[in-house]
């Protein structure tokens, strides 16, 4: 999985956008955090990154859930669908790195 960062400026701030993609270069997820002054992240593009990791979290259990045809996810079903997909472990083994 790969990154594409992209750093915005504005009047009144900036803001740093993060892409996630798939190993095939397929766009997963996107996430744009903005700021008035300053970020206190650890590394540049910190929030944006971690942010994107965890809406593709939810956008593959939304995909599992509708194709199972499950209306109402219980916890418990979430847990089963984390630990059925390798996808979601990947994304989470990636969320903690960062």
């Amino acid at each position: 999985m790969e990154f594409k960062n992209t750093y915005n400026s504005s009047r009144s701030g900036f803001s740093h956008t993060s892409e996630l993609y798939d190993d095939n270069g397929n766009l997963i997820a996107t996430a744009k955090c903005n700021y008035i002054n300053r970020t206190w992240e650890v590394y540049p593009f910190q929030s944006s990154k971690r942010q994107a990791v965890a809406k593709a979290i939810d956008n593959e259990i939304k995909t599992i859930k509708h194709q199972s045809g499950i209306k109402r996810l219980t916890k418990e079903k979430q847990a089963e669908i984390e630990a059925y997909s390798s996808t979601i472990q990947q994304l989470k083994t990636l969320y903690k790195t960062l």
